[in-house]
């Protein structure tokens, strides 16, 4: 199947999860399966892993002048999906324990699922603020996967690393158009919460 193949279908699996999938859609044999990494996956899929779970989220970006500040928090949610052949996470920001700002929260869902042929992850992003999906490719580069993309009019680079039992790291650089540098410019760190 082509990247270009790959994307679309992606894009329709996020589009039905974003539009039709409730809790109370899921059966308890589904809820099961959804709950583990099945023995069908590509060997690979193991990556991802290590962020099963419920996360709370400590954030930060680059301001204009060059400063680190902090973004409000999040929560994001990692789990199974597709009898355990693929990952979706869901990302509330900030975090439903907080109090909603002025324009409201942001809601998103990722659907990662690994691609054998390409031997690389295929991955969705969409959320109530973006107003259209966004697609990357990921490959695990020792312990840490790097995510590479077009995002908010820049190619993108976002790297899970440090990744650990009950913690990992996060962060989003982008491409400056004259240097071709890629500078961070937001970070994250995540620490497991119980569900």
């Amino acid at each position: 199947m082509t990247s270009k193949k790959w994307q679309t279908l992606l894009q329709t699996i996020v589009l039905a999860t974003v539009t039709t999938l409730t809790p109370t859609s899921v059966s308890a044999e589904d809820a099961i399966n959804i709950q583990q990494l099945s023995a069908k996956a590509p060997a690979q899929t193991s990556q991802l892993t290590g962020l099963i779970g419920n996360w709370k989220i400590d954030d930060h970006f680059l301001d204009k002048d060059g400063k680190w500040q902090p973004a409000g928090g999040a929560q994001w949610k990692f789990y199974w999906i597709l009898g355990g052949t693929a990952i979706q996470d869901d990302w509330i920001s900030p975090a439903l324990d907080k109090p909603a700002p002025k324009a409201g929260r942001q809601f998103g869902t990722n659907i990662r699922i690994y691609n054998p042929k390409l031997k690389r992850w295929e991955m969705a992003w969409a959320s109530n603020t973006g107003g259209k999906i966004d697609t990357f490719n990921a490959v695990a580069e020792g312990e840490s996967v790097v995510m590479s993309g077009f995002f908010n009019g820049a190619d993108s680079r976002i790297t899970f690393y440090d990744i650990k039992p009950q913690s990992f790291a996060w962060k989003l650089e982008q491409q400056d158009k004259e240097s071709g540098k890629f500078k961070e410019i937001y970070r994250i760190k995540g620490e497991r919460i119980k569900s």
